[in-house]
């Protein structure tokens, strides 16, 4: 065994098991709640107990669904590593396994303790070989891996090359004492843009902004809303919205955790007009960094541009109660690069040990699925365009 740091604890013999139901999970709760707090940071809310449990509750264990698969190391009877999986696939079909919460998990990681940094190669290898000799699969799929990360680094020792790169936009908060500090900050433009669209969304109401957490009974019924406005928008703008349509996804996110106090787990920035609600978003907190999650906004007032009036009141929110980061999560747009000052890095890596494997990682998630994408997203484009097209001449018929 190597030799460490004299601050760092000495570790005997390491075991790894691997979970495959929720009894399982729920009988490790405490432990996964203390490795996480004590893994705070590095963009790991998605591998916490409260999101993965609460997504295996209500998506996970019905026939043909997907099985968790958490893989586990401890020492010494402490939980030193979790990597939070799941296995889908019947017999006769390609079985694959991908981070546990599948397109609702916006980044794939694990939870290393940071006391044991001395053996992270070896929890890594022993993760690894749990892996491959008791997960029956043919393809491992981890997409949204941020560079530098605990994952990252084991895909490294593994040899997994990454086959699609994306990146996630964040707002650094930290460099301004205040909310009034950071529009201080803005350009003469900018400060004008974002006044003139909170004058122009007023004529519609007193403007009234609130943050509501899962304790307020207001929470799910927003919540429910909030799904409504998004899909909408996605049908306006003739777009997809896969996880979004899932049954019982409203349902799991209102059952989310999230206590006020600690500013921890999910809340809800709510930006009311009047007496209807402008836009909403949601997110998550983790120490110190806030994930946004989702937003949806009123397309009946889309020319008052709500969602930017909220995500101002949101990141001025942020700033006062000290949370380090606003976390526009991945897939680059005009939109989230005037908002973000920096960027992080995301890959999706595979192992596919079987033919089967080889094929769907090479042939649809490296080539086909991308570009795909790219041809649905210039026919969303053009949808668009002739929608506004439309709208224009029936404005010039009836002006006729």
């Amino acid at each position: 065994m190597e030799r460490m740091d004299q601050t760092e604890p000495v570790c005997g013999a390491l075991n790894v098991s691997v979970l495959t139901d929720r009894a399982a999970m729920e009988a490790i709760a405490d432990d996964w709640r203390a490795l996480e707090q004590r893994c705070e940071g590095g963009l790991s809310f998605f591998q916490g107990y409260m999101w993965c449990h609460s997504w295996a509750a209500r998506f996970a264990g019905g026939a043909g669904g997907p099985r968790p698969f958490v893989a586990t190391a401890w020492c010494a009877g402490r939980l030193i590593a979790l990597w939070p999986l799941m296995q889908s696939g019947v017999a006769g079909a390609l079985s694959r396994i991908e981070a546990l919460g599948g397109t609702h998990t916006q980044y794939s990681n694990l939870l290393m303790d940071p006391d044991f940094a001395g053996l992270s190669e070896t929890i890594a290898d022993k993760l690894l070989a749990a892996l491959v000799d008791r997960g029956d699969f043919d393809v491992a799929l981890f997409e949204g891996v941020p560079d530098g990360s605990a994952l990252a680094t084991m895909m490294a020792r593994a040899n997994s090359v990454a086959t699609v790169r994306n990146a996630a936009s964040l707002l650094d908060l930290t460099g301004f004492a205040s909310a009034e500090a950071y529009v201080a900050g803005l350009g003469k433009l900018q400060r004008r843009n974002r006044n003139r669209r909170r004058n122009h969304l007023a004529r519609h109401g007193e403007l009234r902004f609130s943050v509501v957490w899962p304790d307020d009974p207001a929470f799910a019924p927003t919540i429910q809303h909030a799904l409504h406005l998004k899909r909408r928008w996605l049908t306006e703008t003739g777009r997809l919205g896969l996880g979004l349509s899932q049954t019982g996804f409203g349902d799991f996110l209102a059952g989310l955790e999230g206590d006020r106090d600690s500013l921890s787990g999910a809340c809800l920035s709510v930006l009311e007009t009047g007496d209807r609600i402008a836009a909403v978003e949601l997110g998550f907190l983790h120490g110190g960094h806030y994930y946004c999650y989702m937003g949806a906004f009123d397309w009946d007032l889309r020319d008052a541009s709500p969602g930017k009036v909220q995500m101002e009141m949101t990141v001025c929110w942020l700033i006062d109660n000290g949370i380090a980061t606003y976390d526009l999560l991945a897939n680059p747009a005009g939109y989230k690069e005037s908002w973000s000052n920096r960027t992080i890095g995301l890959s999706t890596y595979t192992i596919a040990p079987s033919w089967r494997g080889r094929f769907y990682a090479r042939g649809w998630v490296a080539t086909a699925r991308p570009a795909l994408k790219r041809g649905l997203e210039a026919l969303a484009y053009r949808v668009r365009r002739l929608a506004a097209l439309t709208q224009g001449l029936g404005c010039i018929v009836l002006l006729a």
